[in-house]
């Protein structure tokens, strides 16, 4: 532990135990103070932060943490240190960290919902907006032999999530027997994040199989996703095992890529698996801008600290944690789904028809 860290614990410790006292009682009242179950807490909710964040380099931490007791005032409990902990998560800037108060806590507010599962980074948070959510994954075959994959958010986990990925592999598989050649479009419009790994699996078929991202954490340590016969996940360990896997009748296809500013987070995960992919091109607009890797911490009393850990980088080994720019961008119009009325697939679809199939 660096001295700093161990002398700033000392001064909380110090403040925990030590009260005002007066030689005559009515000269003085005892000073109020954060109670030491609260302080050891938050103390708890600071550890995590400022050993994980994808941060740790850049904040000063005594002084980080000196503002965060001093938020937390005279907490009584940990309920009342909520607030405190999520104005930390709020300082330390990275725009994607959140937290969830304990089930049943008085809520101190809206707490976002996410597909996040463990300690596994890579399960980002869903992007909040008001829009509604795009439901189901779907597939349907364009004209000049184009296969189209609808790929939409998705929260859950386990088997969930591997039902979810072997139902992408029966769509895919139900419009490469119509004769697709080897052009498609993976359209992650409104995709605002949640589990990561069941939607890649999903579209494998398409992505291709080897490492096709990483994980890149503050020490410059890097940890690759891979995508192998339907399972996805981090340097050889699957997240996602998809029964009866699917294989397309012309591997490696070219992919139009398509996303916009409600492309987020786990959403922006799947697109940066495309990233330096060979016969791969992105179009569309710029994505919601957190293509980084959180993790949950499970807090004592049931609350969870979802804190983002590392940055998304592609299979180049360039690093994102930023807006995604598409290789074509398109600003504005109809996302329906059909060439005739959306500009940004009907882009997608000319770009498609002029390369020549092996």
């Amino acid at each position: 532990m660096r001295p700093d860290v161990a002398a700033n614990r000392t001064l909380l410790t110090v403040a925990l135990v030590l009260t005002a006292t007066a030689c005559d009682a009515g000269l003085s009242e005892p000073e109020e103070t954060l109670a030491p179950s609260a302080a050891l807490y938050l103390e708890a909710a600071l550890d995590i932060m400022e050993f994980n964040s994808v941060r740790m380099f850049e904040i000063d931490w005594p002084t980080f943490r000196e503002q965060t007791i001093a938020d937390a005032g005279t907490a009584s409990n940990t309920f009342e240190t909520y607030s405190a902990i999520e104005d930390a998560l709020a300082r330390i800037g990275d725009g994607h960290s959140f937290f969830r108060p304990a089930q049943g806590a008085p809520a101190v507010a809206p707490a976002p919902t996410t597909g996040i599962v463990g300690l596994i980074p890579g399960l980002g948070s869903r992007a909040q907006v008001d829009e509604p959510g795009p439901g189901d994954p779907s597939a349907n075959l364009l004209e000049g032999g184009i296969g189209y994959v609808h790929v939409p958010q998705f929260d859950g986990g386990g088997e969930e999530g591997n039902d979810l990925a072997a139902g992408y592999h029966r769509l895919i598989e139900g419009i490469d027997t119509l004769g697709v050649t080897c052009r498609w479009v993976v359209d992650l419009r409104g995709n605002r994040g949640g589990n990561m790994w069941p939607m890649v699996a999903g579209v494998g078929p398409i992505l291709g199989e080897g490492d096709i991202g990483a994980f890149f954490y503050p020490d410059s340590i890097s940890t690759p996703w891979f995508y192998e016969a339907g399972e996805a996940g981090v340097d050889g360990i699957p997240f996602v095992l998809t029964e009866d896997p699917y294989t397309l009748e012309s591997p490696l296809p070219f992919v139009a890529v398509l996303t916009d500013t409600l492309t987020a987070s786990s959403g922006e995960a799947v697109a940066v698996a495309f990233r330096a992919r060979e016969g791969a091109r992105s179009f569309g607009e710029p994505t919601w801008g957190v293509s980084t890797a959180n993790a949950a911490f499970p807090l004592s009393d049931g609350a969870v600290i979802f804190l983002t850990v590392a940055t998304l980088a592609d299979r180049s080994g360039e690093v994102y944690g930023a807006e995604l720019v598409p290789d074509s961008l398109l600003t504005g119009g109809e996302k329906t789904g059909d060439v005739e009325t959306d500009a940004v697939l009907a882009a997608a679809a000319g770009w498609l028809l002029e390369q020549t199939c092996g």
